[in-house]
């Protein structure tokens, strides 16, 4: 009997990579990362120990795809283009990954890659004259905004339908003489279409701009 290659440890995360990206986190589980592997469960904990750990290196191997632009330490940081750079590059990478944001905020086991994406994220403000608690809380408002951004958007992609044919399909579930200014915004969007990127930037330079002024008070 021919005698069947060993798995590497990146054919095992990105089978279960795969798995979380088609019914979220939950459904994955060792046993049926072993099944699609064809493989004995046992044997996966000859690569990771735990669950836990296998997750942990799924986070570290998609997180160095989130981009924070080319800069050089050695020149003043201009924070509000990384910032932006960094946010667009984790919008499109968690709206690919539903699961990562929840990982990445709740996962203590880090592997090397992610502890740099997380350091280099607090780093951006502290080098740009942040105090460590605004910095903090920067990240936090930022994510925040990303998170419920991508949320909102997945929700929206599950229908087969375009924007333009949910804002009509919506249009004529309520009396527009009633409803006169939902109408109206629901008349733009049939006759427009909705640009995702450009709502995204909108909130997220409002968010920018004030904290420049809240960082702008404590020089």
């Amino acid at each position: 009997m021919e005698k069947r290659p060993a798995l590497s440890k990146e054919q095992i995360i990105s089978k279960a990579i795969a798995i979380a990206d088609k019914g979220g986190i939950n459904a994955l589980s060792m046993r049926k990362l072993a099944a699609e592997l064809n493989i004995q469960a046992m044997s996966l904990y000859h690569y990771f120990k735990t669950k836990d750990e296998l997750v942990s290196h799924m986070a570290d191997k998609l997180v160095t795809n989130i981009d924070f632009g080319e800069h050089d330490d050695n020149t003043v940081c201009n924070w509000r283009k990384i910032m932006e750079t960094r946010a667009r590059s984790a919008m499109a990478l968690f709206l690919e990954h539903p699961w990562l944001p929840f990982v990445l905020d709740s996962q203590i086991q880090s592997g090397i890659n992610r502890l740099e994406y997380l350091n280099n994220y607090i780093g951006t403000l502290r080098k740009a004259g942040f105090p460590i608690e605004l910095s903090l809380r920067v990240t936090s408002l930022i994510d925040s905004y990303i998170y419920g951004y991508c949320r909102q958007l997945t929700h929206v992609s599950d229908s087969e339908k375009s924007l333009e044919e949910l804002a009509e399909v919506f249009s004529k579930s309520f009396d527009s003489s009633q409803f006169p200014f939902l109408n109206e915004a629901t008349a733009l969007v049939m006759e427009n279409g909705y640009d995702n990127d450009a709502d995204f930037l909108f909130g997220l330079n409002v968010i920018l701009n004030g904290i420049s002024m809240e960082l702008g008070t404590l020089v």
